[in-house]
């Protein structure tokens, strides 16, 4: 029952979406968003759980409410941005996303490099733009809705030649790519279980399942991993921004590694928590053994597969 509605939602936004200028797609974007905050019940109550975990007391009521209204805007954005760049792909994301000069020396001079970011600014424009810019990149993605959904998104997001595989048994391909010279885009703020390759790794001092993946390749292969995000700009358009850039150590091993990472990720998120998917239930499972009030009242035990 549910394919029909998808296909007419993607049918009517692939009509309207691509034809409205940046303003209105600003204006658009908000007003999905104020609709959505006034449904989403439980989206609601995981952001407030996620900033009480990530801030305590520090966090006011009016504090919460400012940034969970500008976190759903920031996420309308982004999905109305899919479609907005389905037409003149190239031209609309060269004018769109302006890089950090350092940002851009850095990939071309270290490609190529794992790139890693999290679900925060603008996630679905960063390859993108590098592959705008002339860097060839592969990016994961995982399964949203139908898998009909999943494929014409799939083709939105590679309209300029980013090559997109999907999460199951991506190791492979990812590592060809490296070793033929193209560097890797992974998003790694969502939970991965222990059997999928990811690792308890403190989060905001909180135990939370992340991939090991980028750590991984990056010592099997000695490439460097970036750590960059995308600022959302008051115009409409965005700044791709510098994280942090790791080098693969001697003695190093993947869940340190991981660690830092998810570390670079943790002081940016606390600088700017409303550009971040605040209604992700990033703590979902608490971690065997663990003292349950840790956790945020979403979190479940621990699957043991």
């Amino acid at each position: 029952m549910r394919r029909p509605l998808e296909w007419c939602a993607v049918w009517v936004a692939l009509a309207v979406i691509p034809s409205l200028s940046l303003r209105r797609l600003l204006g658009l974007s908000r007003w999905i968003a104020d609709i959505g905050l006034l449904f989403d019940y439980r989206g609601k109550t995981i952001a407030r759980a996620n900033l009480a975990l990530m801030f305590g007391p520090r966090m006011t009521p009016y504090r919460e409410r400012v940034i969970i209204r500008h976190a759903y805007r920031n996420m309308a954005r982004v999905l109305v941005n899919v479609f907005w760049l389905s037409r003149d792909t190239r031209t609309r994301v060269l004018d769109q996303v302006a890089f950090v000069p350092s940002v851009l020396e850095t990939l071309r001079a270290a490609h190529p490099a794992i790139t890693v970011s999290a679900h925060f600014g603008n996630w679905e424009i960063l390859s993108q733009a590098c592959v705008a810019h002339g860097v060839p990149m592969m990016s994961v993605a995982k399964e949203i809705g139908s898998p009909e959904m999943t494929a014409q998104l799939i083709r939105l997001r590679s309209t300029i030649g980013q090559e997109i595989v999907p999460a199951e048994g991506a190791i492979r391909p990812l590592i060809q790519a490296l070793r033929k010279g193209k560097s890797i885009g992974l998003l790694i703020d969502q939970h991965t279980h222990l059997w999928e390759g990811g690792a308890w790794i403190s989060f905001f001092g909180v135990p939370a399942g992340i991939s090991l993946t980028p750590a991984a390749l990056a010592l099997k292969l000695n490439r460097p991993v970036l750590f960059a995000w995308s600022r959302p700009l008051h115009d409409g358009r965005y700044r791709i921004e510098p994280g942090e850039l790791f080098l693969p150590e001697p003695g190093l091993d993947a869940a340190t590694l991981t660690q830092r990472i998810a570390a670079a990720f943790e002081r940016v998120i606390r600088r700017h928590p409303s550009f971040w998917c605040l209604n992700y239930r990033r703590w979902r499972y608490i971690r065997s053994g663990d003292d349950p009030t840790r956790y945020p009242d979403y979190a479940r035990p621990e699957r043991i597969r």
